[in-house]
């Protein structure tokens, strides 16, 4: 599996001291938390690129330690141990989050194969309302119209949506695509709302394999240049995603 390099905000950047939390026992709250909830955790070999989909086991701040469930495969596992620098993003709260490690160590937990990694000195949470992702409807999916130069139009169901961009789920893993490429003029019908016409960049392609030995492909695409209108239908659509969300669980 392979996406396009996670850079994580520099000290240098804006983004560091915006979003940056540098408090151990805030970042022990936030991963502990992220666990319990069960949230997925994608993890990236820094050094190729690789990445492997997990979920903490274990925090504990006071030792400044953190457990993942290990890959599968055991030379996955040997390859992740000795690579060095991992990049890690889930979310919490349903707000994306990123850290960055330097080192871990393959071992058990609880009989199980596991990693050992160190508690991240520093942990970015993305908290600006551009970053926060509503997940759509499964069942009567959304979805989008690529507009394809020369061919036939991609039709791809979405899995969120905010006002930063979209996440579309089973991209045709044939189709070349890569980070930086731009769609524009598509569209994305919102039940009740409208029609959305966006320019789509692409920011991140994840490849998995699924139980049946198929690749699925998630590509994560930012909007480019949405108008007021736009960001107007985005918002009353997510606000009415939250509310049917909040009324299911009572």
């Amino acid at each position: 599996m392979q996406i396009p390099p996670n850079t994580l905000p520099t000290d240098g950047n804006d983004d560091a001291a915006r979003f940056a939390i540098r408090s151990r026992v805030e970042i022990g709250f936030i991963l502990r938390r992220t666990m319990t909830d069960g949230e997925i955790v994608t993890a990236q070999i820094a050094r190729n690129r690789d990445t492997f989909v997990t979920t903490l086991l274990a925090v504990d701040p006071q030792n400044g330690l953190c457990v993942v469930d290990a890959a599968k495969d055991p030379a996955v596992n040997r390859a992740i141990a000795s690579a060095g620098s991992l990049l890690f993003e889930s979310r919490h709260d349903r707000i994306r989050i990123r850290w960055q490690v330097e080192r871990c160590q393959l071992a058990d937990f609880e009989g199980h194969p596991s990693l050992y990694i160190p508690l991240p000195e520093v942990l970015y949470k993305y908290q600006r309302r551009e970053y926060f992702r509503a997940e759509t409807p499964i069942l009567r999916s959304v979805k989008c119209n690529i507009p394809v130069e020369g061919g036939k139009p991609l039709t791809v169901p979405l899995f969120d949506i905010g006002l930063g961009g979209v996440g579309l789920i089973g991209f045709p893993v044939e189709f070349e695509v890569e980070a930086g490429r731009e769609f524009p003029g598509c569209t994305i019908t919102l039940p009740e709302m409208g029609v959305l016409s966006v320019t789509l960049q692409v920011r991140n392609i994840i490849d998995s394999t699924t139980p049946d030995n198929r690749t699925s492909r998630r590509v994560g695409c930012a909007f480019v240049g949405l108008t007021p209108a736009g960001e107007t239908m985005i918002q009353r659509y997510v606000t009415r995603l939250e509310r049917d969300r909040r009324s299911r669980l009572g």
